[in-house]
């Protein structure tokens, strides 16, 4: 049976306010298979970054579990959390505001390297050479030029940047990333080039990613699973080819309808869903989508649905599909 790195069980974290509580997260449960990669998809402000962040503990969770590796990491403390660190990482969306503007590219690829020591030299000129080599190694395992090496950030281009975050991630030797928008602000062709890099690091290095984005194109592409998620909670889960094939939620239907056909006479399969999403805070007990679905009735507004198995592998979170 194929092992699993990571399971999340009843993820929660609220935000509170002084009109109530926003519901970030709402009871969010998944495993994720080690080497493989789940998709994140959904709308912004639909809780994608948010989940992906309190389960590196970046952001405290309000309540649930997340296991790393069987270990349940949720209840650690921040110094053992510290030495958990180099085994997840995480990929930001904005290259620029992510990276120290004060530091060239090859201290910020080393930054890692000082928190963590995992460098066989402990101290000297040995452990400078060591470290000089480790940053050369990176950058030519992520594509940056030997050149660049003194160059700071804002010398460089989006695609450039994000390939320094991309070494900053691998420095550790991570076992788990979570790539957070990673090609949202990069023009096509370079999210094409980057995609490429972290699929081919998945295959040399064995690596699990938790990719996070609104591109249902890219996620097509470097995804095995894809998780829809709707103010909060996951509403759809299944392998990419079955979810593509045959949705079943219907907001995953509209969010596939969304996207662009070649054929300019081609009719939409599925109506592009009407209305505004609810305001986060102090949500009802009812379907989360019921207020914006064409297909609601009576019994969606009896309890937020529970997600449940309709075919091997494939999850749903609603009362009228089958």
């Amino acid at each position: 049976m194929a092992e699993n790195i990571l399971e999340v069980k009843n993820l929660k974290k609220y935000f509170k306010t002084h009109k109530g509580n926003v519901h970030a997260v709402d009871n969010v449960s998944f495993t994720l298979e080690r080497g493989k990669t789940l998709g994140i998809v959904g709308e912004s402000g639909c809780g994608k970054s948010t989940t992906g962040r309190t389960i590196l503990r970046l952001i405290e969770p309000t309540s649930g579990e997340v296991y790393f590796e069987g270990r349940d990491i949720s209840k650690l403390s921040g110094k053992e959390m510290t030495k958990l660190r180099k085994d997840m990482q995480i990929i930001f969306q904005d290259p620029f505001s992510s990276l120290d503007p004060r530091m060239t590219v090859s201290q910020l690829i080393a930054e890692p390297l000082k928190y963590h020591p995992i460098l066989k030299t402990k101290s000297g000129k040995a452990l400078e050479k060591e470290t000089e080599e480790t940053v050369l190694e990176l950058m030519n395992t992520v594509g940056l030029a030997e050149r660049l090496y003194n160059a700071y950030p804002h010398e460089l281009d989006g695609g450039r940047r994000q390939r320094i975050g991309i070494a900053r991630a691998l420095a550790l030797q991570p076992k788990l990333i979570v790539c957070d928008e990673p090609v949202s602000a990069l023009d096509v062709s370079i999210q094409a080039q980057i995609l490429n890099l972290l699929q081919e690091l998945q295959k040399e290095r064995g690596l699990t990613y938790i990719f996070i984005t609104h591109n249902l194109s890219v996620v097509n592409h470097i995804a095995d699973e894809i998780a829809v998620m709707y103010l909060g909670s996951i509403v759809e889960k299944a392998p990419v080819e079955e979810l593509f094939e045959n949705p079943l939620h219907p907001y995953t239907k509209a969010l596939l309808s969304a996207i662009p056909v070649p054929e300019i006479h081609e009719a939409r399969k599925e109506p592009v869903i009407q209305g505004e999403v609810v305001s986060p805070i102090n949500l009802p007990d009812e379907c989360r989508f019921y207020k914006r679905c064409p297909n609601r009735c009576d019994t969606c507004k009896n309890g937020v649905p529970a997600l449940r198995e309709v075919s091997p592998g494939h999850f749903v979170a609603c009362t009228n599909c089958h």
